[in-house]
This record gives structure tokens, sequence and C-alpha cells, in this order.
């Protein structure tokens, strides 16, 4: 007989609408495989304070777990997911490796993968056009001054409005992964010179000029853009505190698309306050959802969207291509594509 290889997909199915077709999909990869379908999610809280040491402040948010999510992970040797319990080994003792339906896995870290020799890969990439493309949304809506256009016509007035060209610009990227890649890629086409800082400064045929960790303010007063899409680490908590806005170029614009925990909050509420930034627009805060008495709300000329920055249908489509992949890989032996040193 043999030996069944069990797959969890452990995210809820009315997130995507072909969900059917993608297990369809997973399950003709190998005879083996055999799909367990049982959802387990988190609260938003308690996912975004899993990303940084100490966790103990936020287990107490844990769900507890169903009868039916407990036979689930007794059972399965990998699964796709977005999120995991803690010390996920004791209740999943068959687990082998963890494929993330995103590209952020700070939150997983947390689960004990490590201690467990339990392996994480990523979805890296799934979601980098669309966010690419909510970016430029973002920073021409403030260039071609579209919320005042919008404004003048709810008034009924005809009022002339005229916004400022891009081409031209500098455009400063912190992170140079598939998302920053793809904004570097459209920034091309807009003429922009691009500015990129990552962990190693070596060239990329994306960039006008490429820095290490250590120049990011002096690419921060170089820049009238700045985007910032790095995954959480204790080594990016607060990276954009008050030193790193007081470093940006007067009337620079801020975009967050990576993770909430990236910014000092009131120190980008003050620097939106003194004028020192014209705009900052993020998708991603701190405290997800955020609670309706961040100052944050108020801060001038401020663009807040709710994490929202991708398009669902072609997500899942890349994502579960991506997993499909790897579990082609993973049953033949084979090396996992982005996976994660814990």
């Amino acid at each position: 007989m043999i030996d069944p290889i069990i797959v969890g997909v452990l995210y809820p199915s009315e997130w995507n609408l072909d969900f059917d077709r993608h297990l369809a999909e997973l399950t003709a990869i190998d005879p083996r495989i055999e799909i367990v379908v049982e959802p387990y999610e988190e609260p938003t809280e308690l996912r975004s304070g899993r990303g940084v040491p100490p966790y103990d402040a936020v287990r107490h948010l844990a769900p507890v777990l169903t009868a039916a999510q407990i036979d689930a992970f007794a059972r399965i040797e990998c699964c796709l997911t977005l999120d995991l319990p803690f010390d996920v080994a004791l209740i999943a003792p068959r687990l082998r490796w963890v494929q993330a339906l995103g590209a952020g896995v700070a939150h997983l870290t947390s689960a004990g993968l490590r201690e467990a020799g339990i392996r994480l890969t990523s979805a890296s990439g799934a979601n980098a056009t669309s966010i690419a493309e909510f970016v430029f949304a973002r920073i021409l809506g403030e260039l071609k001054r579209t919320r005042l256009l919008d404004t003048t016509q709810q008034q009924r007035r005809w009022h002339q409005v005229y916004g400022e060209n891009i081409a031209g610009s500098t455009i400063g990227l912190v992170g140079f992964g598939p998302i920053n890649q793809a904004v570097a890629r459209r920034a091309r086409a807009f003429e922009l010179e691009v500015i990129v800082v990552r962990r190693s400064a070596a060239a990329s045929d994306l960039a006008d000029e490429v820095l290490g960790p250590d120049g990011l303010h002096d690419m921060l007063g170089r820049c009238d853009i700045v985007v910032a899409a790095v995954p959480e680490s204790p080594e990016t908590h607060e990276l954009f505190d008050s030193s790193a806005f007081a470093a940006m170029q007067d009337g620079s614009m801020f975009v967050n698309v990576g993770r909430g925990s990236l910014v000092d909050e009131p120190a980008l509420v003050a620097a939106l306050r003194s004028g020192k930034l014209r705009a900052a627009a993020l998708d991603v805060t701190a405290i997800e959802p955020l609670p309706e008495d961040s100052p944050l709300w108020d801060a001038p000329n401020i663009y807040i969207s709710a994490h929202c920055s991708t398009e669902p249908t072609r997500f899942f489509e890349s994502a579960h291509r991506v997993f499909a992949d790897n579990l082609a890989r993973y049953v033949a032996g084979e090396p996992l594509l982005n996976e994660i040193e814990l």
C-alpha cells in the first residue's frame, strides 16, 4: 500500500473563487496526494503582533483549536496556509514543510518551525504586479492632485487644477524583492531615476544606483518619492523613525507596502504635520485593523488603505502556482523555491 502524502489547505475557501480547480490541480501532481481542507485563521491583531519578538504579549489572542482543526494538524505532512498556531509541532508531529500563502512569513516563524526542523517557503512575487500598480496609483494620485480634482467635481465647480510631471523625478526603493523590482520596472517606463537600498549593494539593471543598508539616509535625502517594501524582522523594526524622516528630502512622498512595523507612526505623523513630507501612502500599519483613535487618520495628506493593494483572483492564481510547483518538487525530493532560512 502506498503511503499517502497528506496536504493541508488551511485558508478559508471563500477567499478563492477558483478553490476547487486549484485543489484538483494539486491532487493531479501525484497519486499519493490527499488534500485536507480545514481553515485556520488568526485575528489580524495576533498576526501583526507575531512578527517581532517577544511573542508572549499576544499569545492570549490565539484561537482555541476545534476538534476538526486538531485532527487536520495531526495528519498533515505539508500545508498551504496564512497562519499557524504557536508550537505547531506539538499538534502537527508529521508536519515537514509549510508553504506560506503570502510573501510575508515573519508571523509564521514564531510557530516553532526552526526548533522542529520544519521547512518554510514563501509565495514571494505572487502579488508583486498588483502591489506595484497600486504604488503608482497612489503616487500619481498625489502628483496629479486627483483628490482636489474629485472635490471640485463633487462641488460642480469648473476649476482648473494642475498636477506635476513624474518624469525626471527620483524614486528610492527600500528593499528589492519582487515587489520593488516590479515598482522599478514601472518607474523606468515613467522615466524616473531609480535608487535602491538593499542588503546587498550588487548592481541591478533595474536601478541607476544600488546602495547597502548604510546608504539609507544618503538615499533618502536624494529622492522625491520613497517606496518601502521590506520583510518584517528585528532589523527593520521602526527603520523609518524620526531620524529617517528627517533625512528625507523636503516635500517628498513616502509609501509603505511592506510591513507596518517598519514605521515609527508618531514620527511619520510629525513629519506630515510639519510639512517635511508632502504625503504618505500606507497599505500596512503597525496594528491592523488601524484603531479608530489612531493619529494616522487625522494626519495631513495621508492615504490609508486596509492592506488591500493586491487583486485577490490573480493573487490566488499566482500563490497556487507557486505551491503546486513546490509540491511537485517536494514529492520528487527536489529543492524548494523561495525557501526561508530559519
